[in-house]
């Protein structure tokens, strides 16, 4: 996902809520990256649901599916798309049996829809706000042939013209449904028209599919210890790792996860010897704007990444400072917001500094 256009002059007044964060930050600008760092090894295991992708066309100029498939067991969404017609529309997610008279049962685990806006980087950040919160209240129930359910609201969301909006959602499903992504007016019967409409061809972005294993795990091999000379480095959602791939179920194609959006990840890592470590994020590809989350000894802590403002970025080397670490072992989990850019760098530097 390509650095996306939003109004720069709204972003001082968009700031988000840091409540529920860790305590103070600290932006470094302007000194450039650490120097003689340690790059880390880690070994990465892949498992978790299946991640339907749903971001091309990014700016839907038509009526119609922007994705669809049919699926179960444990299932990720994730989409990300603007209103580019010149009328209020109505955004759905629309789980629909269709694939057998026995009835298919659902859970949705966990959900974080952003708020609809024409700057970008807030609507990505919203949606990872409420996602990573806090521990959300399941919701369950039964479909029988040819019933539906719509899991943004029950009937889809508004969005007005220009406006994006970003959304993750965790399921599970016990027989096949088809999830279809749809954008229709507000009046249309969404079941009807998820029956009747197209398929909307991808735009020049290939960012749509369906990608198995969408947990990434990144265990870093030794206790991390640093010191002033030499401070220690992981690179993550970066190209000469890899991406996920998978198929566009629409077309049949071969698909890849540019970016790795959807894909959670959970880096663990343990600080070892006797002194203090400051963790540190770098958006190395451009302004970001996000959340993540910091495990350790049974504590869970919400990280806004930034806090005291929309994003970083701006510069190369903008370094946040996210956490000061004792030795011990720790967890650190995120993913690729909505309208952010990659890869990151995590840094490890002495506290002494």
């Amino acid at each position: 996902m390509k650095l996306k256009k939003y109004l720069a002059a709204a972003a001082a007044a968009l700031l988000l809520s840091v409540s529920g964060t860790a305590a103070a930050e600290r932006l470094i600008s302007g000194e450039g990256l650490p120097e003689n760092c340690r790059q880390l090894q880690a070994s990465v295991a892949k498992s978790g649901p299946l991640l339907l992708f749903s971001d091309s066309p990014e700016m839907v100029y038509q009526k119609g599916v922007l994705y669809r498939d049919v699926v179960e067991g444990d299932v990720r969404i994730f989409f990300h798309h603007v209103n580019a017609m010149d009328s209020n529309k109505k955004i759905a997610v629309l789980l629909k049996n269709n694939q057998g008279l026995r009835p298919s049962d659902y859970t949705v685990k966990k959900k974080g829809l952003g708020t609809p806006s024409w700057n970008y980087m807030y609507a990505g950040k919203t949606s990872q706000q409420e996602y990573f919160s806090h521990e959300q209240q399941s919701e369950s129930g039964s479909l029988g042939f040819s019933r539906s359910r719509e899991l943004l609201t029950g009937q889809g969301m508004l969005l007005a013209p220009g406006k994006l909006l970003v959304g993750t959602i965790d399921l599970h499903l016990s027989r096949p449904v088809e999830i279809s992504v749809l954008m229709c007016d507000l009046k249309n019967d969404l079941e009807l028209f998820s029956s009747d409409a197209s398929v909307l061809p991808m735009d020049e972005h290939p960012l749509r599919g369906s990608f198995q294993n969408a947990d990434w795990q990144y265990n870093v091999k030794t206790p991390i210890a640093v010191n002033k000379q030499q401070p220690a480095m992981l690179e993550l959602a970066a190209s000469c790792q890899g991406f996920a791939k998978g198929k566009d179920a629409t077309t049949s194609l071969d698909a890849e996860n540019y970016g790795n959006y959807g894909v959670m990840y959970d880096v663990n890592f343990e600080i070892g010897g006797t002194e203090k470590v400051k963790l540190l994020l770098n958006p190395l590809g451009g302004l970001f704007a996000g959340y993540g989350i910091l495990e350790h000894n049974g504590s869970r802590q919400l990280l806004a990444l930034p806090g005291s403002s929309l994003s970083i970025g701006d510069s190369y080397d903008d370094m946040l400072e996210v956490a000061t670490l004792e030795p011990g072992k720790y967890k650190f989990i995120w993913s690729p917001p909505g309208a952010s850019n990659l890869p990151v760098r995590l840094y490890w530097q002495s506290a002494a500094l």
